[in-house]
């Protein structure tokens, strides 16, 4: 899933003012053509803007979410409860270069047209550019006797140099007719996915679920019970990663035993697992927010002071060569360019403590050193590691798999990463053993990090001959798993 249609582009009148064009003139000239496009784009969008569907409120709300993501938009604001949905993206986004080529040659020369009695001989300097602007889409969703309403608009949005206050413009009608059409058959095919996974209407839930346990770890019940229904997990795997970028072998592996393991020993409802696998930046963003803005997915499921909530990543790991900050690496982001395509891991930290969650656990199956055992990731720095700066956040529990400065090692036997295998094992019964901790049926947080720094640190050195020590913050006697819940 990627954003909603990275829709139609801004139109800027570029034109140079000099003694011929006056700054009135120029105005003028881009009134009319917003006063233009302002009509003909209503007729679109009322037109083509609506559709009708046979589903749910909640499902149509995610396939809007979902077609969001792929289609590489933002989500900014949403509220389930209005059916409202908020999102932005740099122009041309939904529209690919080739097709905002096809918006300028199908827009520029009656644009012109329409400035040439303000500006004259200067109407040539008038051009169709995206830089520098912001496309932004609202998607309202209200539930009707017959299924769901669709509406979609779509506007556009630049910062004004003279007042640096962000204004709002006019598309291209083209572009318009484009993003729509683009966002419709992706919306259709989202909605379709949902319906299809969907249980028939006449079949009463299960009251337990059979999941088969992975192989290589320690072997839990057969049987799930949902025993914490308002608990969330987050699980992404980032395993195939693009270009000269290694692949994290067994972060796939990794995300699958984690998902079993919420499943049968935290208690958690299948539904209540978003489960990425090579997650892009707009689909991890999609879930748990950004900078701007932290209601993605994962806020909407979250039941305040009520939902424990469990994060797991496996995947590769990077330091910004010049902020020095630890970033997640999404797919498809080019290592010398994290700062501005990864995802900052404090940005993660921060984001999921405005969750409101009655308890957060953050699981991190990476390294920021730059390096990984599948092979260097920052090209030009060849036996150099970057201490990236990893701050934690004290109302969250985190456990990673290594300090900043040491690699995360694989486990090729077990094809699972050491970290995850022996995390699991721990947080399975292996922790309150006796030699670990107090054999009370409970597993705390130091208890697993005793667990940890003797065995996985132990495994780490005897096999591989480096050191690699978990990172582990929160509350020592915080009990993170009950033995004893059936």
């Amino acid at each position: 899933m990627q954003t909603l249609f990275r829709l139609a582009v801004v139109i800027l009148i570029a034109v140079i003012t000099n003694a011929c064009v006056s700054q009135h003139s120029v105005k003028k000239a881009a009134q009319k053509v917003e006063s233009e496009w302002k009509d003909e784009n209503s007729q679109i969008l009322k037109a083509e803007g609506q559709r009708n569907f046979k589903a749910t409120k909640r499902q149509g709300f995610e396939a809007a979410q979902a077609a969001a993501g792929r289609l590489g938009m933002i989500i900014e604001n949403q509220t389930y409860e209005t059916g409202f949905i908020f999102m932005a993206a740099p122009a041309p986004t939904p529209l690919s270069a080739p097709e905002w080529e096809k918006v300028q040659a199908a827009e520029t020369r009656a644009m012109r047209d329409l400035v040439s009695q303000d500006l004259g001989f200067y109407q040539w300097l008038v051009t169709l550019d995206p830089s520098g602007k912001e496309v932004l889409a609202n998607v309202i969703i209200k539930e009707t006797a017959k299924g769901i309403d669709v509406a979609l608009g779509l506007r556009l949005r630049v910062k004004d140099s003279s007042t640096d206050k962000l204004k709002r413009m006019q598309p291209p009608p083209t572009a318009v007719r484009m993003g729509l059409a683009k966002f419709w058959a992706t919306y259709e095919m989202e909605l379709d996915n949902i319906l299809s996974q969907a249980p028939p209407t006449n079949q009463k839930p299960l009251p337990k679920t059979m999941v088969a346990p992975p192989k290589g770890l320690v072997q839990t019940p057969a049987i799930a019970m949902v025993t914490n229904p308002d608990a969330v997990v987050v699980i992404i795997g980032n395993r195939n990663y693009t270009d000269e970028v290694p692949p994290v072998d067994f972060a796939h592996r990794d995300a699958d035993a984690w998902r079993t393991f919420a499943l049968e020993r935290l208690g958690v409802s299948e539904r209540n697992i978003i489960d990425l696998r090579d997650a892009t930046l707009a689909e991890m963003e999609t879930v748990v927010g950004n900078a701007r803005s932290h209601t993605g997915q994962l806020w909407r499921w979250i039941r305040p002071r009520e939902s424990d909530l469990f994060v797991f990543y496996s995947g590769h790991g990077i330091p910004g060569t010049k902020d020095r900050r630890a970033y997640l690496l999404p797919v498809g982001c080019d290592p010398d360019m994290v700062e501005l395509q990864g995802y900052p891991l404090d940005q993660l930290y921060s984001n999921l403590a405005k969750m409101e969650a009655r308890s957060t656990t953050v699981f991190i199956e990476a390294c920021f050193s730059g390096q990984s055992p599948g092979g260097q990731l920052l090209r030009g720095v060849s036996g150099i590691r970057i201490a990236a700066k990893t701050p934690p956040a004290t109302a969250l529990t985190i456990i990673t798999a290594a300090r900043e400065d040491q690699m995360a090692s694989w486990n090729w036997e077990a094809k699972h990463g050491l970290f995850t295998q022996h995390l699991l094992k721990a947080l399975s019964g292996a922790a309150d053993q006796q030699r670990y901790g107090k054999a009370d049926g409970t597993v705390t947080l130091s208890e697993v990090q005793h667990y940890l720094d003797r065995e996985m640190s132990y495994a780490a050195r005897r096999n591989y001959g480096r050191t690699q020590q978990a990172m582990v913050y929160g509350d020592p006697e915080r009990v993170l798993v009950n033995l004893d819940t059936k």
